[in-house]
């Protein structure tokens, strides 16, 4: 039923992760990256106020959680039909493909993902600009000749005002000459006019980050709750039903995949032609697996999923072998955020220095 506390992992998946508590209520075991162990209903676990939408106003039309509230009674029903399968029983990949997509692009941990990426950039260039040395060379200024970004501006100004330059004596390469010369002798007055308005920029900037990502998953969830390019990806595997003896967790990005080198990272950001296997746990004794070569599911599964957690993972029980992966939770996702920061900095700084 949709309301204001509207779940991001669905409670019909929630649980098969859990026992009875009182009255109609399960209950599971949510270990968390920083608030510790607890037991909780399914209806108070991997839910926010108002995470798709505010609550309907009679008269303004069906709001984002009401389409996937209706959306989730055909995925229960894909839930239901694929834990009653015998072990190893084929699953439409079709139904199982639309099932994981939906999971994938609807929780919060594309979210924090993706806030968590954002911040650390905007950190790291706030870092840098803050440095007069090193915003002299983030901005293509400390060396002997412009940067390629650096001319390219010089030209447009010149361009811009070409009669007024020529005017002055001035040819375009004398222009860039002294232009450049300027900047790079009176960069210290620059940097220090700059940097107020600069910080503030920043951190507006980074004040708006997590409503930014949760706007823009809102606005992909408003085309599509199953978007037809996933769905197609994931048709390509064979999908089949596993049955475990050992209590299986379920993590908070829900489903993980593996490449040839059997890394692991969360399905959500995965590369094209990357993935190898894909693991999706139903209930705790049930695994969904896509993979395009059979294999043993591995011993260490557990592991895997409390790694690519981002802030929980649930569990059925409360011990301390599972007690013993909380430290696990967030390493796989966090070297992603970390590579990703990575690669969009040198990125930029490379784009300057060319």
């Amino acid at each position: 039923m949709s309301g204001r506390k509207q779940h991001f992992i669905p409670q019909s998946l929630l649980k098969g992760f859990g026992r009875p508590g009182k009255g109609a209520k399960v209950q599971v075991i949510a270990y968390t990256h920083d608030r510790g162990t607890f037991a909780a209903a399914t209806d108070g676990v991997a839910a926010e106020r108002e995470f798709y939408s505010p609550l309907a106003v009679e008269g303004q039309g069906e709001t984002l959680d009401d389409k996937i509230t209706g959306y989730e009674t055909s995925l229960a029903h894909i839930l239901s039909e694929l834990r009653s399968f015998d072990a190893d029983g084929i699953a439409d990949a079709g139904k199982a493909s639309e099932f994981v997509t939906h999971l994938v692009v609807r929780n919060d941990h594309l979210r924090k993902f993706m806030s968590s990426a954002a911040t650390d950039l905007f950190g790291g260039f706030a870092e840098m600009f803050s440095d007069q040395d090193q915003a002299k060379a983030m901005l293509g200024l400390s060396g002997p000749t412009p940067s390629a970004m650096v001319a390219e501006q010089l030209a447009n100004v010149f361009a811009d005002n070409a009669q007024l330059i020529e005017t002055l004596g001035m040819s375009q390469e004398q222009f860039n000459a002294w232009a450049f010369g300027h900047s790079q002798a009176n960069f210290g007055e620059f940097h220090a006019q700059m940097l107020g308005p600069l910080q503030q920029a920043f951190g507006e900037a980074l004040g708006a980050i997590a409503q930014t990502a949760a706007e823009a998953q809102r606005r992909s969830l408003g085309d599509s709750l199953s978007p037809e390019a996933r769905i197609d990806n994931l048709k390509k595997f064979e999908w089949r039903v596993a049955h475990v003896a050992a209590p299986l967790i379920l993590p908070d990005c829900v489903a993980v995949a593996t490449n040839a080198e059997s890394n692991a990272f969360p399905l959500m950001l995965e590369e094209d032609d990357e993935t190898d296997t894909i693991y999706v746990p139903l209930s705790s004794d049930r695994l969904l697996i896509g993979s395009k070569a059979r294999q043993a599911v591995p011993n260490t599964l557990n592991n895997t999923f409390a790694e690519c957690s981002w802030d929980f993972f649930i569990a059925r029980d409360r011990t301390p072998e599972l007690e013993a992966l909380r430290p696990l939770i967030r390493s796989c996702a966090g070297k992603r955020v970390q590579e990703t920061v990575r690669q969009a900095m040198s990125g930029a700084i490379g784009k300057i220095d060319r």
